[in-house]
């Protein structure tokens, strides 16, 4: 069992509500994100549609980062998962403690055997990636046309399976005693956040 922590040792993921979207249109216009908005289901659903989505904020001041979404949900046990951060204020791997709190929550609180997501070699740089394609399921070529360039579309992805063998070597990101597959206990007392 998983539990679906949302604090990390630098970040905070909060509930996001419609409040927020100023802020979330404000990340994507700065850093002219990609964006990838696949067709419509025929039972007319959408596959963007957000089963859960925060604000991304640094734990110590309370800065706003940037947002992670979980969308997708379908009926196959798989979820997407989306994170837009302003490059300028998350730096130093606070991309990367978002994605490792975002995929955890997805598989805590989903009943999901896959977590997806789809991203360009632009965003490699602050999720700490190389220019390589490694760990990409498959790559689309040329798939998306932006900042005047044409780009690849990488697939990423992890199973349940997968996660449950990587998982407790992430538990660094976590302040201690916490764990990844327990509920904190009555003892325990999270550091207030923002200060």
């Amino acid at each position: 069992m998983l539990f679906p922590h949302t604090v990390s040792r630098r970040i905070v993921l909060n509930p996001a509500s419609v409040a927020d979207q100023k802020k979330f249109t404000g990340v994507l216009l700065r850093t002219s994100t990609e964006s990838f908005r696949p067709t419509p289901r025929p039972n007319g659903s959408s596959p963007a549609q957000a089963s859960a989505a925060f604000t991304v904020t640094r734990r110590n001041t309370g800065d706003y980062l940037g947002f992670s979404m979980l969308y997708g949900l379908d009926p196959a046990g798989h979820i997407r998962y989306g994170l837009h951060l302003d490059p300028e204020k998350a730096k130093l791997g606070v991309g990367s403690e978002a994605i490792i709190l975002s995929i955890n929550y997805a598989f805590a609180m989903f009943p999901v055997d896959k977590v997806i997501n789809q991203t360009t070699q632009a965003t490699f740089g602050s999720l700490g990636m190389g220019e390589g394609s490694q760990g990409a399921e498959g790559i689309f070529r040329e798939h998306l046309y932006f900042r005047g360039k044409s780009w690849d579309m990488h697939s990423f992805q992890i199973s349940r399976e997968g996660w449950g063998r990587v998982v407790d070597e992430l538990a660094d990101i976590l302040d201690p005693p916490l764990s990844w597959r327990s509920t904190p206990g009555e003892t325990y007392r999270a550091p207030e956040v923002g200060r």
